[in-house]
Parts: C-alpha cells; structure tokens; sequence
C-alpha cells in the first residue's frame, strides 16, 4: 500500500526519466514501479490522459514528461528509442552532415532487429535490417539534450553506398560522396569500406572517388573482382571501368555535371 500511495505523477515521471524509460510497455512499468498490471495501466491511462505520454504502437509507450514539444520536435529522439539500438543513418544522415541538401520524407535508421515502418505523430521511421557484423560506426549525438544514435560521416557515407535505395539513389549517394569527400577522414572511410566486406561498395565507392581527384588505391585490393554496376538498379551501358571493375550505368551529367562550376 505505501508503494502505490507513493506513486505521484511528478514521482513517475522523474523516475521514468532517471531509468530513461524513454519508450516502454505497461509491462515493463509494471516492473520498474512494482505494482500489480492492472495498477499499470490505470497509471498508464492517467499519464495519457495528461499528456506525459503518448502511444506509439499497440501497448507501446514514448515518454513525453513535462515538455511535450521538446521531445516530439527531436524525430531523431524518438525514432531510435523505438527500436534500441538503432542508429539514424543512410539518407537522413547524409542530410544532417550536409552532405546532401535533400531532406528525406522519412527517418531512416540501421537495426539489427526487424521492424515494419513506424508512422507516428505524421512522422515516418523506415529501419533497414543491417547483419550485426555491418552494424558499426555510429556515435551518440544531441539535438537540445535528447540523445541519439546516428552514424559517423565515413559510415553515413559506406552506409548509403551499400544500400543506395535507402539514400535517394546513386545519384544521391555521388553527390554525397562528392560534398563529403574533403571533409571525412578518408582513412576511416577505406576501412569501414573495407570492414562491410562488400567488393560491390568498395568498387562503388573507389570509382566515384577516383572521378572526383581522390587517391583510393587503397581500396583496390578489396574491389570487386568481376565487373558490377555503378548503380544496381539499372541496365548495362557500354561504358566500362577497368580498374575499378565498374560499369558506369550513369551518365556524365548524373555522376559530375550538377556540380557548381
């Protein structure tokens, strides 16, 4: 009795916060508060009724506390507690670095959990299935004082080259390759090429470096060994790159000719 007497709104919230319970089932409140599940989820009523949290998913809960706006402006905060660990990469990334001036319509993150998009609050949230051993590479950043995952700039890049479809396309990807290209560490860019162990993105990543004045020799070694597409959604052209085993299924204006002049 005296441990649900105690069980203030302002007594919950701060306790949510501290265990950052940031996304949780009535469950797992349950658990945290040690009250029986139907004393759960009359709290958990209480606390939608007041706007301290907002449902998500069936049974699923984000923790808003007492300032609402400031966690449901940070689609960053909350895609990747959804889903933990997770990290926000690929084209959303690529728009945050200012790599890309394009902003996705959705946010994109790499999990090693598969997930089925996730609308909320007219938000999107796409999580692209990663194998654990492509899972790496990602740091926690912060928008205001909400924390989230989000890939390094090397691995933002690597990332959308290895899955372009989920980076706007090759051509997307170029751009980003092109704009990040002086500004990356480019000896962690081979290496985290080289760690994803594809010869595909190697070859990918090599070729459009080279187009763009950069030395990417060290590449070479884990390129492709037989000739693959530039961008892997389209057909053959009759344009080949012999060191970098690439076809170039892009034309010039595609890969080069949207630069400033």
């Amino acid at each position: 009795m005296e441990n649900i007497l105690k069980l203030s709104t302002n007594y919950i919230i701060k306790l949510l916060f501290e265990q950052e319970y940031y996304y949780f089932t009535v469950r797992e409140l349950a658990g945290l508060l040690k009250v029986p599940i139907e004393k759960a989820y009359a709290i958990v009523s209480r606390l939608e009724g007041s706007g301290f949290i907002k449902s998500v998913e069936r049974g699923k809960y984000l923790l808003l506390g007492f300032e609402p706006e400031r966690v449901l402006s940070n689609p960053f905060f909350i895609a990747s507690r959804i889903v933990y660990p997770s990290y926000v990469s690929f084209w959303s990334a690529l728009n945050f670095y200012g790599f890309t001036e394009q902003v996705p319509a959705m946010v994109l993150l790499a999990s090693v959990r598969k997930k089925t998009e996730v609308e909320f609050n007219s938000l999107r949230f796409k999580y692209v299935l990663m194998n654990p051993g492509k899972f790496f590479g990602y740091r926690k950043e912060k928008l205001g004082d909400l924390d989230f995952l989000i890939a390094e700039e090397e691995k933002a890049i690597v990332d959308s080259l290895y899955l372009p479809e989920n980076a706007g396309g090759l051509v997307e990807v170029a751009k980003a390759v092109y704009n990040a290209r002086d500004k990356v560490d480019l000896e962690k860019l081979f290496s985290y090429a080289i760690d994803m162990k594809s010869r595909s993105l190697s070859s990918r990543l090599g070729y459009l470096l080279s187009r763009f004045g950069t030395d990417a020799a060290m590449l070479l070694e884990s390129s492709a060994s037989e000739y693959i597409k530039l961008d892997p959604t389209r057909e053959k052209s009759r344009i080949w790159d012999k060191k970098w085993h690439v076809n170039v299924n892009l034309g010039e204006e595609e890969i080069s000719g949207w630069r400033e002049t």
